[in-house]
């Protein structure tokens, strides 16, 4: 079988999707060394935390969220690629994943939501995110002090027209609503001092980090947090190379950058605060965006701080993190929302299988409740509980009923009946003819037959009916024979 990888969209629900299945395919595939199982592997699961090789197991593979169709065709299922990303969020229990491990799966499962145009989750937007910062005209470059790794002559040789810029960042909230704490900012600071950051003409693609190196067109040399005025300042050199950048920073055309990185978040009385930040580059923007429109961009992951220099417009992904967040604090309710849209349930609905889902479910559950008849603070799986047990031990009762009826009427003797029915082992919903196959099948075992030598097992000729009456052949001489 040949793997290949379809730009198809399949909407069939997860929950019928054998993944047991999925991985049998994928591990016979490896053993027959398939063409296209590697891509095949990597692309069905998010993660693959070992070599693609017949030593894989499925443990070793973490999130899938594709289907495989019988010509080996691998389709993304979009019920899937929504459990994927719930799933890291630790929607059921913390994923068993490295910090890189959950890295490239933020990666694989946002360049999925990128290619569907989906609104991407909060486990998945918190992945590598950009913070802006505006060139500073009112410090010194020489105010900000050069980091102890930077060799400035070094970098500056040859260099007819060096440009060293400063820039500024404050900590405060930003458009999307994450309020950025001083400690986030200091990291940044802290991460320039040590080793620097390389600053590119717009961001990369997040999945491109790990294997591109784009040639930079800055290094960011120095860094200070000024607390009296809760800002970073970062100092950069513009590469030597980089003459267009360094006109267009001269006749202020471009003048602003955005800090790329990856944020640590924590929540607070309902406020989404950046507590952390691992910046990964300074890159530069043009005016009025926090960042280049790349897969980033295209996916409302570009951050920018508010200042008092005006709004910027913000794109539809934008506002609806922004009215997300005015949810969360209360501001505004969702009956508002809905209301004010002009929607009704009916027709969020019709628009969404799970909310429809949600609606069915509540009506069955009120049915429940009438039928077991519930009302006030009764606690209802309580009462089901109870009603399920009573309707287990009727059925019981009436599937051991029928079992005696069944021995009785093919065995003759109480003794030879209850031996029978120790020794008859039969699924709780078997049918009387099931049950009367299985007692033959033990009536024809060998060794069984010499157990019932002395007993009864079917009534001998002439045995009378009891209480008294005649008996026919009552005449006849009668002695118990082995079978």
């Amino acid at each position: 079988m040949k793997f290949t990888i379809s730009k198809s969209v399949s909407n069939a629900s997860w929950g019928d999707v054998d993944k047991g299945r999925i991985w049998q395919i994928l591990k016979q595939g490896i053993a027959e060394g398939a063409e296209g199982i590697t891509e095949a592997v990597k692309e069905v699961y998010a993660v693959i935390k070992a070599e693609v090789n017949k030593d894989l197991t499925q443990a070793d593979c973490w999130g899938p969220h594709h289907e495989i169709r019988e010509d080996g065709t691998i389709v993304l299922n979009r019920s899937g690629l929504i459990a994927a990303a719930a799933a890291l969020s630790g929607a059921r229990s913390e994923p068993n994943l490295t910090p890189e491990q959950k890295a490239q799966v933020r990666r694989h499962l946002l360049r999925h939501y990128r290619e569907l145009e989906m609104p991407v989750p909060e486990s998945l937007a918190g992945e590598m995110v950009a913070v802006q910062a505006m060139i500073c005209g009112e410090i010194k470059v020489e105010d900000i002090p050069l980091a102890p790794w930077a060799n400035l002559d070094t970098l500056k040789a040859g260099d007819t027209e060096p440009l060293e810029i400063v820039v500024e960042i404050p900590a405060g909230k930003s458009k999307r609503g994450w309020n950025y704490r001083p400690e986030a900012l200091q990291a940044i600071v802290g991460e320039v001092m040590s080793q620097g950051l390389p600053g590119f003409l717009g961001h990369q693609k997040p999945e491109d980090v790990d294997h591109q190196f784009p040639t930079p067109v800055t290094h960011w040399v120095g860094a200070k947090w000024d607390p009296f005025t809760n800002k970073a300042y970062f100092r950069g050199v513009v590469d030597k190379a980089a003459a267009d950048l360094k006109r267009w920073i001269k006749s202020n055309v471009v003048r602003t950058v955005s800090i790329f990185g990856l944020p640590k978040l924590q929540q607070v009385a309902g406020e989404t605060q950046v507590v952390d930040y691992q910046p990964l580059s300074i890159d530069w923007t043009p005016l009025g965006r926090a960042g280049m429109p790349t897969a980033v961009v295209a996916i409302g992951e570009m951050d920018e701080i508010i200042n008092n220099n005006g709004g910027v417009k913000m794109n539809w992904r934008e506002l609806i993190a922004q009215l997300k967040q005015m949810l969360t604090n209360k501001d505004v309710t969702l009956n508002q929302v809905v209301g004010e849209m002009g929607f009704t349930t009916q027709e969020l609905a019709g628009e969404m299988k799970e909310i429809k889902e949600a609606l069915e479910a509540k009506e069955t559950l009120g049915k429940v409740k009438e039928a077991l008849g519930v009302s006030g603070e009764m606690d209802i799986i309580k009462v089901a509980g109870e009603a399920k047990k009573a309707l287990d031990e009727k059925t019981k009762a009436e599937h051991e009923k029928l079992i005696d009826e069944v021995i009785k009427d093919k065995i003759a003797g109480e003794m030879a009946q209850g031996l029978i029915k120790k020794m008859l082992h039969v699924a709780d919903n078997a049918t009387k003819e099931q049950i009367a196959g299985e007692i033959d099948a033990l009536l024809k075992d060998e060794t069984l037959k010499d157990a019932f030598s002395k007993l009864y097992i079917d009534k001998p000729a002439g045995a009378g009916a009891g209480n008294g009456e005649p008996k026919p052949n009552g005449l006849l001489r009668t002695k118990k024979v082995a079978i």
